[in-house]
């Protein structure tokens, strides 16, 4: 056991025989999470992390948030500006831990009626956060995992980290379910597409950019963590997510970061430009030199990079606003991205949230294909926010959802957002993304089943 400070307690452990799903498996509680990166995104995404059983919940809509406590079951109301209300609300503990994250809030922030283009309409967020005193870091790097316990209140008794490890390494793992699904009426790629074009056409210099969720509805019998295991498998990332809320789980992947914070150094890392990967190294490269001379790809990513130096110039000190790294070329396991790095100097009077408040983009949801749908969709939409932690420290780190996935009792709503610049690509967009979702939909065919 290692003491950090009296509120803080660690233990290590070594990892080689585990992985960060078997211990997600050996858990034992409720509300579990799992965030995780693929072996192959190190440099961005060394450590998994997982938990159970959260000490508080915070869940937000519009001008409200109810706070829950599991230990009394009660539950108490705030009014007011939904980042004022979660900056207030957030346990803050400092430590010195050597982990990016050590304990804190999971969960995710979203639209869920969005002023874009209609002055009348009002926005609405949705947040939904568990906070976590006990989580368990899984090291890829070192095969360590570092079980850490921060006390909320400092009086409290503290666990014991020997039995969580014990149940770690000896616990009993059930059998996964399979999974079947039956899928609903869903819109047509036509249609999307000139939605997309006609949003496309009303962008303007205010706003340069805009997200939107490509939806899929189904009818869902099995488990949703089998599902999560099938889609990090298909389309590994760097940022991977597993929470289970009260009644409702989301899942998904995606290749890019919105904002990170740690300390006063706040880094975005703009992703705008993808091209499919080659069948071999000298291919790839080739594709690569493509994707980089492509006129209209930089045309796009330099307006999402100017997007974001003006958003961290409204909360960073404007001279300390940075590109670090233009148009870098990253690989995943299906595309090649370009992507920046732009970095900037927190102000000291703002929060890491007054960050995550500037960044999110603007999210639009179009030509839903029937009222069943809409109604599913508006019951959670996470689709087109953002999810990651909220470190007891002041750290953040936030991810776009990407492909995600909301299981909801027996239904399944699977979306991938889509950023329209005025310079992207519709077409290439919709046919990579109708490609993606038609061969995730046939893993889950070939895996479990199709009704």
């Amino acid at each position: 056991m290692q003491t950090m400070s009296s509120r803080t307690k660690m233990k290590t452990i070594n990892g080689d025989s585990l992985t960060p799903i078997l211990i997600f498996r050996r858990l034992q509680g409720t509300h579990k999470f799992l965030l995780e990166s693929s072996s192959q995104h190190e440099g961005a995404g060394r450590f998994s992390f997982i938990g159970a059983n959260p000490r508080k919940t915070y869940k937000g809509m519009g001008q409200e948030i109810q706070e829950i406590s599991h230990e009394t079951g009660k539950t108490y109301v705030h009014k007011g500006n939904l980042f004022v209300l979660l900056k207030r609300l957030m346990p803050r503990i400092t430590n010195t831990t050597q982990f990016p994250f050590s304990g804190g809030a999971v969960g995710f922030i979203g639209h869920s009626g969005t002023k874009v283009f209609n002055d009348n309409q009002v926005e609405m967020l949705e947040a939904h956060f568990h906070v976590y005193e006990t989580i368990i870091v899984f090291d890829h790097l070192t095969d360590e995992v570092t079980l850490i316990h921060t006390n909320i209140d400092a009086e409290k008794q503290q666990p014991s980290l020997e039995e969580l490890a014990q149940q770690l390494l000896n616990g009993h793992v059930s059998d996964e379910a399979t999974s079947r699904y039956h899928g609903l009426d869903r819109m047509s790629y036509v249609q999307f597409a000139k939605d997309l074009q006609t949003i496309q056409e009303s962008l303007t210099n205010n706003i340069s950019r805009v997200v939107l969720p490509k939806q899929y509805v189904a009818n869902f019998q099995g488990h949703a963590f089998t599902l999560y295991r099938q889609l990090r498998k298909m389309k590994p990332a760097a940022y991977m997510y597993y929470i289970e809320f009260d009644d409702y789980v989301v899942l998904g992947t995606s290749p890019e970061s919105l904002i990170r914070v740690k300390g006063d150094k706040v880094i975005a890392t703009p992703m705008e430009g993808t091209y499919p990967r080659g069948e071999t190294k000298s291919e790839d490269l080739e594709n690569e030199r493509k994707l980089y001379d492509h006129s209209a790809i930089r045309k796009s990513h330099a307006l999402l990079v100017r997007t974001v130096q003006q958003d961290l110039q409204s909360v960073c000190f404007r001279d300390s606003v940075q590109i670090i790294d233009a148009m870098r070329i990253e690989e995943s396991k299906q595309a090649l991205h370009m992507t920046s790095t732009v970095e900037g100097q927190l102000l000291p009077m703002l929060h890491a949230l007054d960050v995550l408040a500037a960044t999110l983009p603007t999210f639009s949801t179009v030509g839903f294909p029937n009222e069943q749908m809409a109604r599913s969709i508006k019951r959670r939409s996470n689709f087109g926010g953002a999810l990651g932690f909220i470190g007891f420290n002041g750290h953040l780190d936030f991810a776009l959802t990407g492909q995600s996935i909301v299981v909801d009792h027996e239904s399944m709503n699977m979306q991938t957002t889509i950023t329209v610049t005025k310079y992207t690509d519709v077409q290439k967009v919709l046919d990579r993304v109708k490609e993606e979702q038609e061969a995730f939909l046939q893993l889950l065919t070939n895996n479990g089943g199709q009704d």
